[in-house]
């Protein structure tokens, strides 16, 4: 059986979004749908829906986190090490007395 399709203002376009919009997308069907259980005195439903795709989405971001990290280190592996950094230039000595130097006579 096919899945009803929800409000217009949602998925209008839903597949053409980029990534950004996608997230500003889902936080507003997300604020939306807490906004309907509170108004509804919490709808057990639209709860259990929300803690499913919040759940949904904690398994995705981490999955994801993993996947970048792992990618990140493998990058970092490739690279060739930095040189090393040459050693700071020692600081400037300050009213040091410099040695005398004989007289000469003319």
């Amino acid at each position: 059986m096919p899945r009803p399709i929800g409000c217009p203002l949602f998925v209008d376009d839903l597949y053409s979004l980029d990534a950004a919009d996608t997230r500003k997308r889902l936080a507003l069907v997300m604020a939306a749908c807490r906004a309907a259980s509170i108004e509804a005195g919490s709808d057990r439903m639209l709860d259990g829906i929300l803690r499913r795709v919040e759940g949904d989405f904690l398994f995705s971001a981490r999955m994801a986190v993993g996947e970048l990290a792992e990618a990140l280190a493998e990058h970092e592996a490739k690279r060739a090490p930095a040189p090393p950094e040459p050693p700071p230039d020692p600081p400037p000595v300050r009213y040091a007395r410099l040695p005398r130097m004989p007289r000469t006579l003319p």
